[in-house]
């Protein structure tokens, strides 16, 4: 038998990776990111923290360690100890640079706000919710009683914003003549849509959201600065018999929280929505590799958040182009960035 299948590292890793998603989350909710890093370059110590949260000492060292050997923290180095060990209570430790540029709550890009949807991620919740005999709840509706909740659109917006800002710019050259009309598509926050006509200064915005919803909307569209190319219309995207005009309908997020017939019936009535023999649409997803083994862990990750949290799942990128072909749908090109787990799907009407 080999090294490396005598090797239970990785299965013991695998099993504790539960804990540090959980520091992840606490720290999130509780502001602590943003704390570390009003500290400076010279971090904080176990004890500031611990004085901080309120924690005892040994468990907020415990955490420290998590995050550490995560890449969120870094160690930082005592200068003045003489080649001595530090002991793990006396440590102080700083933000990762990425960290700076993704945990802090008011960064570009940042995804605190979407941390809070696992904050009650359980196994139990896990193995339930995938019995084929269990009624599955939808959880975005239930967040806001019939509609995502504000709480829900925040955490979409801060999972999905940062893929918007890297992909929409690349967007450009495939967009071509279906550039000027945006329609985004259950777009919650809109950050699909403001981020295209950031992109494309000439495109103007319509963001496709429930009555409810639109409020929420607004905010983000007021915070970007859009408000004169971009406005939030009321519909429902399932009962309305045709989507607001557009030269290109985006679905950004949207199409993993529901089932192969919705999203079918979704990409028909799109198809159909385009003007005569014109027009594409843009799909932004976390897609599955063709070959499995490849996907990212976000993806494998958010593919089992569907299990408990929603209808759908996430694609390959060859069942969404066959989806997208039997309709209609031509010259079905991805579009993806090494910077992000996300990528586009563009199609044109024929």
């Amino acid at each position: 038998m080999s090294q490396t299948e005598e090797n239970v590292t990785p299965i013991f890793d695998l099993m504790m990776s539960q804990y540090h998603s959980s520091t992840l989350v606490i720290f999130g909710r509780l502001g602590l990111f943003d704390f570390i890093n009003n500290e400076g370059s010279d971090g904080v110590t176990v004890k500031q923290l611990a004085e901080r949260a309120n924690w005892s000492v040994r468990a907020t060292s415990a955490m420290l360690i998590a995050l550490v050997t995560t890449g969120i923290l870094e160690r930082v180095p005592s200068g003045d100890n003489n080649g001595a060990t530090t002991h793990s209570f006396e440590e102080r430790y700083k933000l990762a640079p990425r960290s700076a540029r993704f945990l802090l709550l008011d960064a570009p890009g940042s995804v605190v706000a979407y941390l809070e949807l696992f904050w009650e991620c359980s196994p139990q919740n896990l193995m339930e919710k995938a019995s084929a005999d269990k009624k599955q709840d939808n959880f975005m509706l239930e967040t806001g009683g019939g509609a995502p909740s504000e709480l829900f659109i925040n955490a979409m917006d801060g999972q999905t914003s940062h893929a918007a800002m890297v992909l929409s710019p690349l967007l450009a050259s495939h967009l071509g003549d279906a550039s000027n009309d945006f329609v985004d598509v259950a777009g919650g926050s809109g950050t699909f849509c403001l981020e295209v006509c950031k992109a494309l200064p000439k495109c103007n915005g319509t963001i496709y959201e429930l009555a409810s919803v639109c409020p929420v909307t607004e905010k983000f569209i007021s915070k970007a600065d859009l408000s004169d190319r971009v406005k939030a219309v009321a519909g429902d995207m399932f009962k309305d018999k045709v989507f607001p005009p557009a030269e290109c309908y985006g679905f950004g997020n949207v199409l993993h929280d529901w089932s192969d017939e919705d999203n079918t019936a979704l990409l028909q009535k799109a198809y159909d929505s385009l003007p005569e023999k014109s027009g594409k649409i843009a799909i932004l997803e976390m897609l599955v590799a063709e070959d499995v083994v490849s996907t990212t862990g976000a993806t494998a990750g958010l593919n089992l958040v569907m299990v408990t949290n929603e209808d759908g799942r996430q694609y390959k990128a060859s069942e969404l182009k066959s989806m997208l072909e039997k309709i209609g749908f031509v010259d079905v090109q991805v579009v993806s960035s090494p910077v992000t787990p996300y990528s586009v799907i563009i199609a044109s009407k024929q």
